[in-house]
C-alpha cells in the first residue's frame, strides 16, 4: 500500500474513532443527565403528596389525595408493611405491570423494555399502620428524545466523515508530493547515470548523468521543506565530488603516463641500440631511475591521501620546543639549506606527535623547493600557539592563493617540473591539518617570499583557509 493511501485510511479511521467516542459520550452523558432530572422532578412531587397526605387524617379522602398525585403515564402503589400489598392505582397509559419491589429509595429502572422513574415514601395510615408508597412514572418522552439525539448524532458522525475523508485524502497527496518528487528525481538520476560498486564499497559513476535537484519552495520552513532542501545539498555535494573524483583521476593518470612514457621511450631505445652505446646505456639508465622515484613519490602521495581517512589519532598533551628542534635537525641535516628555528618555551598543545611531525616536513620542504635562501621557523602564543614558517622565495600571485591547497594544482607549472612536484603536497598538509583540528593561514608577497602560519585553536572552521597579500 502506497504511502498516501496509508495516510489517508489511518486519518479517516483516527478522526471517525475520535467522532464515535465523542458522540457515545454525549449520548450517555445527555441520557443520564435526563433520568436523573425526571427522577429529582417525581422526588419533589412526592415530597408535596406526603405533606398533604400527612396533613389530612381522614381516611376517605386519602383515596382521593393519592388519586389527584398519580404522575401522568404514571402509577401509585400501596405496600402495608405487615399484610402486604393494599391497591393500585394506575393510569390507563401504562400498560406494563410495575414491580412490587425496587431498589433503593429513588431511581429509574426498565420494565419490558420501558424506562420507569420511581420514588418511594412511607406514610402512616391513621389506623396507625406504616404504609410505602412507590410512586413510578413512565419516562416515554425522554425515551424519545434520546432516540432522536442518538439519530442526531449518528447522522452528525457520518456527515461529517465526508469533509475528513475529502480532507485526509488531500493531506496524503500534499505530504507525499515532495516524496514522490525525491522518488522520481532519484530513479531519473539512476536512469541518467548508472553507478558500478566497487570492492572498498565506494560507488564509480559509468556513464554520466544529470546531478538534478528538487524545486523547493522560498519562504516554506517546514519539514518537507528542509528535506528538499537537505536533498539538494547532498546532491550539490555528490556533484562536486564527482567532479573532483574525475579531476583526481583525470590528472592522477596524466602524471602517472608522463614517468611511463619516457620509461618506456628509454628502455626501447637501450634495446636497440645501447649495447652498442655506453653513453647512451648511462643516460636512460638515469633517466628510468628518475622517473622511477617520481612514479614512487607521486604513488605514496597518492596512498596517503586515500588513507587519510582511515588514520587514527594519537592524541597528547606535548611540548612543543623538542618536536620542532626535532624537525628542524632533520631537516637541515637532509638539505644543503639553512633552517633557522626561534621558539618559546613552554609551548604546550595537545595533538598527534608523528602526524604534526609529517605536516611540518610537508610545509618546510615545499619553502625550500620554491626558495633558494634559508628557510624560517618561528613558534610562540599570541592569544592561541602558532606555527609560522616563513620562505624568502618568489612568492604567490593572489590569483592563485586560494587554489594552492588543492590536488594537483602548481602555481608555477614548469618551476613545478624542475622541483619535482606535483601538487599534492600542500593538499595532503591541508588534510592533515584538518585532521589536527589546525588552522592554516597563508600570507605571500610576489619576488618576497611566503610564510605559512598553522594556528592550535578549537574555535574556527577547520575547513577555513585564510590568504592574504601584501603590496
Amino acid at each position: 500500500m502506497k504511502l498516501k493511501h496509508k495516510i489517508h485510511l489511518s486519518s479517516t479511521l483516527l478522526m471517525f474513532f475520535v467522532l464515535l467516542i465523542l458522540a457515545v459520550v454525549i449520548y450517555y452523558s445527555f441520557s443520564s443527565l435526563a433520568y436523573e432530572t425526571e427522577v429529582e422532578r417525581l422526588e419533589a412531587e412526592v415530597e408535596v403528596m406526603v405533606a398533604t397526605f400527612n396533613a389530612n387524617n381522614n381516611e376517605e379522602s386519602l383515596d382521593t389525595i393519592l388519586r389527584a398525585y398519580v404522575p401522568v403515564d404514571g402509577l401509585i402503589k400501596e405496600k402495608n408493611q405487615n399484610s402486604g400489598l393494599l391497591s393500585t392505582i394506575q393510569r390507563p397509559s401504562v400498560s406494563v405491570e410495575f414491580p412490587n419491589d425496587v431498589a433503593g429509595a429513588s431511581g429509574h429502572m426498565a420494565v419490558k423494555g420501558e424506562q420507569f422513574a420511581y420514588v418511594t415514601a412511607p406514610v402512616i395510615w391513621p389506623g396507625g399502620e406504616v404504609v410505602e408508597l412507590i410512586v413510578a412514572q413512565s419516562l416515554r418522552e425522554v425515551t424519545a428524545n434520546l432516540s432522536t439525539l442518538r439519530l442526531v448524532l449518528i447522522s452528525v458522525t457520518l456527515l461529517s466523515m465526508i469533509p475528513i475523508f475529502l480532507s485526509s485524502a488531500l493531506l496524503g497527496r500534499v505530504l507525499t508530493r515532495p516524496i514522490e518528487g525525491l522518488t522520481g528525481t532519484m530513479r531519473r538520476i539512476q536512469r541518467d547515470g548508472s553507478f558500478e560498486k566497487l570492492r572498498d564499497g565506494s560507488f564509480e559513476k559509468l556513464r554520466d548523468g544529470s546531478f538534478e535537484k528538487l524545486p523547493v519552495a522560498g519562504e516554506s520552513r517546514d519539514e518537507l521543506s528542509q528535506m528538499g532542501v537537505t536533498f539538494n545539498e547532498m546532491i550539490g555535494l555528490l556533484e562536486e565530488n564527482y567532479r573532483k573524483q574525475e579531476e583526481f583521476v583525470s590528472n592522477a593518470s596524466h602524471e602517472l603516463k608522463t614517468p611511463l612514457t619516457v620509461i618506456s621511450s628509454y628502455a626501447d631505445l637501450l634495446q636497440r641500440r645501447g649495447s652498442q652505446d655506453p653513453a647512451l646505456q648511462g643516460e636512460a639508465l638515469t633517466a628510468i631511475r628518475t622517473e622511477t622515484e617520481r612514479m614512487r613519490q607521486l604513488i605514496e602521495q597518492l596512498l596517503h591521501i586515500a588513507r587519510r581517512s582511515q588514520a587514527q589519532m594519537d592524541w597528547q598533551k606535548t611540548d612543543l620546543e623538542p618536536v620542532l628542534r626535532q624537525v628542524m635537525t632533520a631537516m637541515n641535516a637532509s638539505y644543503d639549506r639553512e633552517f633557522r628555528l626561534q621558539s618559546q618555551q613552554p609551548l604546550i598543545v595537545e595533538t598527534d606527535v608523528q602526524q604534526l611531525k609529517q605536516l611540518l616536513y610537508i610545509l618546510l620542504d615545499n619553502a625550500r623547493k620554491y626558495s633558494e635562501a634559508s628557510v624560517d621557523m618561528e613558534a610562540g602564543t599570541d592569544g592561541a600557539v602558532y606555527i609560522k614558517i616563513r620562505d624568502y622565495g618568489v612568492g604567490i600571485p593572489k590569483e592563485s592563493l586560494p587554489h594552492v591547497f588543492e590536488r594537483f594544482y602548481r602555481v608555477d607549472k614548469a618551476r613545478s617540473r624542475e622541483t619535482g612536484g606535483f601538487g599534492l603536497g600542500l593538499s595532503l598538509a591541508k588534510e592533515l591539518a584538518d585532521s589536527l583540528h589546525l588552522q592554516l593561514e597563508i600570507d605571500s608577497i610576489e619576488q618576497l617570499g611566503t610564510t605559512v602560519t598553522i594556528v592550535f585553536s578549537g574555535n574556527f572552521n577547520v575547513g577555513q583557509l585564510q590568504s592574504g597579500q601584501e603590496g
